[in-house]
């Protein structure tokens, strides 16, 4: 394979913070890949050159029913609106940041990402906000997009922040464009939210208040983005399966028909679990998109690797590392273990390099190394599962195809518990949390 020399992120960096040194990849040293198989690998833009080499092409293009929405959204006027899930980890926002670059797509939108968990406080998280992230991406689409904002509706939305008593904090000059001052206006709206500052409350209460205001306001912004690019607005609300699932099912449930007032077209993602809600599901029908992870097994309650998905993985390692690196039965007890999630994949493999470069730095990644990270990984689930939870687990093991969900959902979110959307779908357990189960029962024994 031919090398590749790409500026690698710290962890946790935003884009355009640059690693302090040039990796060439594949690399070939451990003390090289366990730097390179960062656990918390940032999502990829596929359609940048930085980031081309790096992104594997999933096996199956799930969003054809996604792309065929939005064009007879578009022909018949209306918002094009859809739902986009799958565990944590699977590829999501690679997925979005690929598809948003589509000819099909961006001919008919103007596509913005708006990540919620980098804007507002995800542990606190009420309705209006989200209507509020909403206001505050199309906005910024404007401003990116050099739309300006003026008169009537400029008049308006800095009347909003008179109202909440924010204009002392905005800083307005002769030489802003009004885009930017109504920016400011929202991007302080956001700020007290994110912060839980003094006006946190009295932001949402008069959103609740005055919210048939708020949406036309939000409605004439979008008009006017528009009417420029001749194009529909699209928002991308992101990094919304990242907040605990139930205040997400909570907002989603009871608030839905507020949230979907805008005439802004959305697509929305959204914790794994919601697709179990029943009230919502029956609105939103089959609007939704499932990223499935890898397919790690033929089938349910079967050993035999899942030849395709085994392929995959080695690809998307071999981009980073070379694969010499590792035993051929370590590759295959990491893709195991990794549940055929891709962050999962990679960080995996990078802890298993680190213990192999402590035992041996000349040396390669054994069962037992991968057998350390197993043991890490069930630590982990032995804190976080109560009582009840093994209950639930155990009946999961017993049946991959469950009659019912109760009590599932928390299982999901935390990946206890996997989900295989292949054929007609089937639940297995994380291969840690297998383990505890075993181990409790060989004791029992």
């Amino acid at each position: 394979m031919r090398s590749t020399s790409v500026m690698m992120l710290p962890l946790g960096s935003a884009p355009g913070i640059l690693y302090r040194r040039v990796m060439k990849l594949p690399v070939s040293t451990l003390a090289e890949a366990k730097l390179v198989l960062d656990r918390e690998r940032a999502e990829l833009q596929p359609a940048a050159e930085y980031d081309h080499p790096l992104y594997v092409e999933r096996q199956d293009d799930v969003f054809d029913d996604l792309l065929t929405e939005a064009e007879t959204a578009r022909t018949s006027g209306r918002p094009f609106r859809w739902f986009y899930t799958g565990h944590t980890g699977a590829g999501k926002s690679t997925e979005i940041n690929r598809i948003i670059k589509s000819d099909r797509l961006t001919n008919l939108y103007v596509p913005f990402v708006y990540r919620i968990k980098d804007s507002l406080d995800i542990n606190d998280l009420d309705f209006t906000d989200i209507l509020l992230a909403i206001a505050e991406a199309v906005i910024q689409l404007a401003k990116r997009e050099e739309v300006k904002i003026e008169g009537e509706l400029q008049t308006r939305i800095l009347h909003w922040g008179k109202e909440i008593e924010i204009e002392d904090d905005i800083t307005v000059t002769g030489s802003m464009t009004a885009t930017v001052e109504a920016n400011a206006v929202f991007g302080k709206f956001a700020s007290e939210v994110q912060v839980g500052g003094s006006k946190k409350s009295v932001i949402r209460q008069k959103l609740r208040d005055r919210l048939t205001d708020f949406i036309k306001l939000v409605d004439d912004l979008v008009k006017a983005v528009e009417n420029k690019k001749v194009r529909k607005v699209l928002v991308i609300l992101d990094t919304l399966d990242h907040v605990d699932f139930t205040p997400i099912r909570d907002i989603f449930t009871q608030h839905w028909a507020s949230l979907s007032r805008p005439k802004v077209s959305l697509l929305i993602v959204v914790p794994l679990s919601i697709i179990h809600e029943k009230q919502l599901m029956a609105e939103v029908q089959e609007n939704f998109t499932l990223l499935p992870n890898i397919r790690v097994f033929d089938g349910p309650k079967t050993t035999k690797l899942d030849s395709e998905g085994y392929r995959f993985f080695k690809e998307v390692i071999s981009r980073l590392a070379d694969l010499k690196l590792f035993s051929e039965p370590a590759l295959r007890d990491i893709f195991q273990l990794s549940g055929g999630m891709l962050r999962d994949m990679i960080g995996i493999a990078g802890d298993a390099c680190k213990h192999a470069d402590r035992d041996n730095p000349e040396g390669k990644v054994s069962t037992a190394h991968v057998r350390r990270v197993s043991n890490d990984r069930m630590a982990y689930f032995h804190r976080l599962l109560l009582k009840k939870d093994y209950e639930v687990l155990r009946e999961v093991a017993q049946n991959p195809h469950p009659l019912g969900f109760d009590d599932m959902g928390p299982l999901l979110h935390l990946k206890a518990i996997l989900y295989f959307p292949n054929g007609r779908g089937w639940y297995a357990l994380h291969p840690a949390v297998k383990a505890i189960l075993d181990e409790a029962s060989e004791s029992q024994s």
